[in-house]
């Protein structure tokens, strides 16, 4: 993230100041943006599925750590706020081409204290989970592309049972169409990719997987991420604890490698290294799959594609079946000598918490500007999720 700095004797109107946060809002971290520069290839998960139970420990072969303190417990990875800076996350080391991903959690309590889930490419596209410690029954979805905010729509915010005392399943379901967030199996909101600009801030490059916990209301944070956190965060209440039960991932595109090709940024111009022969699984049932990306057309589009619901889309639909998984197991070929990843690890729990309460009327609100969130932002280095906020704005 770069930093943002204003000299004090700058008068900032509400809406100059809302700009700038939302231009602070997708500045997350890349160590090679694509866009501006050619890049090396990215480690690709080469397996159709892979999932963790970190009731049993955990992972270090597939998950980097760092910013702060994380245990292995009955519940699952505790990662833990104890003091100003601690800034707990693990971090896939690979990226995943269109897919799904589902983590099952405890989100942390405490004033200004930040839960998330984070999927993030090299080009800073971006889909989100957001839990605002101070909120027990919400939380926050969010995506971005390319680093794009000239649009301040894209937060949502949904009604969520006790999700700081109750281990509830968070999905993402992304596709080159659409992106479907979803909570205990039921889908809460749909992202089309012609609704994302066009398909100009549709998140559709390789993404890793980032879980983290950071202190939003720190008192050395900027004034509206603080308000959106839901205030200062006193670090003498702590610790403040996340646990992550779970994770489970399917790939789409498994393969050694990712590379992008050009500066577009778009999911056409990614090719594969040692790609994997796929088998499609529609309602439980083997069905014929593509083995590649399918080819768009020399424009980048095609207007003769038709989405599974029958409408029309400028982009190439590909393949919308969750790939390489019978029964739970996967039926995917390997690359001779490749690692299975989806090996020697646990499997995540299918039994979905019992919600708590009754969900009041409105139950989801897509759309708000969350513009809080959106000014302080991570920077992720080396699996640690570190806030950087170099915005000094003064109000005259």
């Amino acid at each position: 993230m770069r930093n943002l700095l204003f000299p004090s004797s700058w008068l900032l109107s509400l809406v100059g100041v809302a700009g700038i946060f939302e231009l602070a809002a997708a500045q997350t971290y890349t160590n090679c943006n694509p866009t501006t520069k050619q890049c090396p290839p990215d480690v690709g998960l080469q397996s159709a599925t892979y999932s963790a139970d970190f009731r049993k420990g955990g992972d270090p072969l597939h998950w980097s750590s760092g910013g702060g303190p994380i245990t292995y417990t009955p519940l699952g990875a505790a990662l833990t706020i104890n003091k100003e800076g601690d800034s707990p996350t693990l971090t896939s080391a690979w990226y995943f081409f269109f897919g799904r991903a589902e983590v099952r959690l405890r989100a942390a309590p405490g004033t200004g204290i930040v839960s998330c889930i984070v999927l993030e490419s090299d080009d800073l596209d971006e889909i989100d989970w957001e839990w605002v410690g101070g909120e027990q029954d919400y939380v926050q979805t969010n995506y971005f592309g390319k680093g794009n905010t000239t649009t301040y729509d894209r937060g949502g915010k949904t009604w969520v049972a006790d999700a700081q005392g109750v281990t509830h399943s968070y999905a993402i379901d992304w596709t080159p169409n659409t992106v479907t967030w979803s909570i205990d199996g039921a889908p809460i909101r749909t992202l089309a990719y012609a609704d994302a600009l066009g398909g100009s801030n549709y998140p559709q490059t390789p993404m890793r997987l980032k879980l983290g916990l950071w202190a939003g209301g720190d008192p050395k944070n900027a004034n509206g991420t603080i308000a959106w956190a839901g205030g200062i965060t006193n670090y003498t209440l702590g610790p403040f604890t996340m646990y992550l039960e779970s994770v489970s991932v399917t790939n789409m595109y498994p393969a050694a490698s990712y590379e992008y090709t050009d500066k577009s940024g778009s999911w056409q111009s990614i090719t594969t290294g040692a790609v994997v022969p796929q088998v499609a699984v529609r309602n439980g049932k083997k069905v014929d799959g593509d083995d590649k990306p399918p080819t768009p057309s020399p424009t980048g589009s095609n207007k003769d594609s038709t989405s599974e619901n029958g409408d029309t889309n400028s982009l190439p639909a590909g393949p919308k079946d969750t790939p390489g998984v019978v029964d739970g197991v996967s039926s995917v070929p390997y690359p001779t000598g490749a690692p299975r990843l989806d090996q020697g690890v646990g499997t995540a729990t299918s039994s979905i918490s019992a919600s708590r309460g009754t969900p009041p009327p409105n139950l989801i609100s897509v759309g708000a500007s969350i513009t809080g969130r959106e000014t302080g932002m991570r920077a992720v280095s080396a699996g640690a999720l570190v806030v950087v906020l170099g915005a000094v704005i003064h109000l005259l």
